[in-house]
């Protein structure tokens, strides 16, 4: 198993101001994890602009594309643009360039470092959906589920939070509700390498890569309607 690996990590999830969207380079040397290079943006429409960041990275001497060991990403839940504009990327580098990718849901990436201050704790990831509608991933269940902000099904257990969507749903968390926030709200570069190599090191790698759907998709019509049929 090679020890020194040049990880490219993305995550193109974030729907929200509270985290921002990045790619970054993450560097394995022997044990220790260097952060060579990022970008990040809380713009709308920065995973679009992925490649144009990767290209950057290239140009500035900060990676060799055909060097790269292996790709660490978000496949959810979150936006469903940024999940489908930085998974296509993915696919991209993992076919033009023939290495591995390991897909993490955003609950998935962070667990392992809250439990390490809440052993044994009930823990949940919280991301935003649709207006008025959350996804919660728990970390004692390999699952994810939406709920109106109205209808969570806040537990009798002492409970850790944590999310972008956390600073939303604060204020209506019920009073009788046993709860803490999570020192650690998302996963960053390098704690996504970090799963990612341990991934790939115990072979839970993939060569398919599909955007994590909680919510379907829900579309509208324009404001100023539809455009007429064609002649």
């Amino acid at each position: 198993m090679k020890n020194d690996k040049t990880i490219l990590v993305i995550n193109g999830a974030s729907a929200s101001e509270q985290a921002p969207n990045f790619i970054s380079v993450v560097v394995k040397d022997q044990i220790y994890y260097r952060l060579e290079c990022e970008k990040k943006s809380f713009e709308r429409g920065a995973p679009e602009r992925f490649p144009i960041y990767f290209n950057e990275f290239v140009r500035n001497g900060y990676l060799v594309a055909n060097k790269i060991d292996l790709i660490s990403i978000i496949i959810g839940p979150g936006s469903f643009t940024g999940l489908r504009a930085s998974i296509a990327f993915s696919l991209g580098l993992q076919t033009g360039l023939h290495c591995p990718v390991v897909p993490l849901r955003r609950g998935e990436a962070i667990f392992p470092y809250i439990e390490k201050d809440y052993s044994g704790k009930l823990v949940w990831h919280m991301t935003m959906a649709r207006r008025n509608r959350v996804f919660i991933e728990t970390n004692q269940k390999s699952e994810i589920k939406a709920f109106d902000f109205v209808d969570i099904p806040w537990p009798e257990e002492e409970v850790i939070l944590s999310g972008e969507a956390f600073p939303i749903i604060e204020p209506l968390i019920p009073t009788k509700v046993n709860w803490r926030k999570s020192s650690i709200n998302e996963a960053n570069a390098v704690m996504m390498a970090k799963i990612a190599d341990h991934y790939d090191q115990v072979d839970k790698v993939t060569n398919k890569l599909y955007p994590l759907y909680i919510d379907p998709p829900k579309a509208s019509l324009p404001a100023g309607g539809l455009r007429k049929a064609p002649k």
